[in-house]
């Protein structure tokens, strides 16, 4: 290999642009060493592009709670019409960080909405999950919508299913007779038990044996409808 090689040889902090014209001053002006420069390059690149990522500031867990810096509960319960605060406090090896205003924030179900953490009733509602989620990492709230109109859906079928014979389950909402199954929101209060489609309303997986609360909403204007059954997996 010849000596002097700039690629090599330079003792400055190349930047992934400057490894690049490098290595192609290389390939033009010494080619018996543009294979070893190739390479020394690549490695060298790789190893900065991926340190960009590295040092995100990436939380150890993120907490919900409805008090600020994890105190207060992680059960809410808000009246149809009326608002309750949430906080989101991310957990570093640093300490503990208020991220109620950075974290993206979403609601199980169209009768709750969810902005920086204030959470609005819209309609009577159960199982009710908020969840907050900073560079990846989530965590939640549960609670509960109270007001008129709760349980306005009608779920079936009501199990129990047999996960070896049954992989799969179409439940149905329904709302004084009307079907509503398509444009209702599905949820699942245990999803190593059951999950549901993103694309189908209302398909469910079966994933394992256990109980979970399936819940539907279903938004109108300023109303909303939800009904719930527990079901069994067996």
């Amino acid at each position: 290999m010849e000596a002097n090689t700039p690629l090599l040889q330079s003792r400055k902090l190349l930047s992934p642009e400057d490894i690049v014209r490098e290595v192609i001053f290389m390939f033009r002006s010494r080619p018996k060493s543009a294979l070893v420069a190739a390479t020394a390059g690549f490695v060298l690149l790789t190893l900065a592009i991926g340190c960009r990522g590295f040092f995100v500031n990436q939380p150890n867990s993120v907490t919900v709670t409805t008090g600020a810096n994890g105190t207060g509960s992680s059960t809410f319960n808000v009246a149809q019409g009326a608002t309750v605060k949430l906080f989101a406090t991310a957990s570093y090896s640093s300490g503990n960080k208020d991220v109620s205003n950075s974290a993206a924030w979403q609601s199980s179900t169209p009768c709750a909405t969810v902005t920086a953490g204030l959470v609005k009733g819209i309609g009577a509602a159960t199982n009710v999950t908020i969840t907050a989620t900073v560079a990846g990492v989530s965590g939640s709230a549960t609670g509960t919508v109270t007001g008129s109109g709760g349980q306005g859906l009608t779920i079936t079928p009501p199990g129990p299913f047999t996960l070896a014979t049954t992989p799969t389950v179409q439940f149905l909402a329904s709302q004084n007779g009307t079907d509503v199954t398509g444009n209702s929101t599905w949820t699942s209060s245990n999803t190593s038990v059951l999950t549901f489609s993103s694309t189908t309303p209302g398909l469910a997986s079966l994933v394992t044996t256990g109980t979970s609360t399936v819940t539907a909403s279903l938004s109108s204007g300023n109303s909303c409808a939800s009904g719930s059954l527990t079901v069994t997996v067996q």
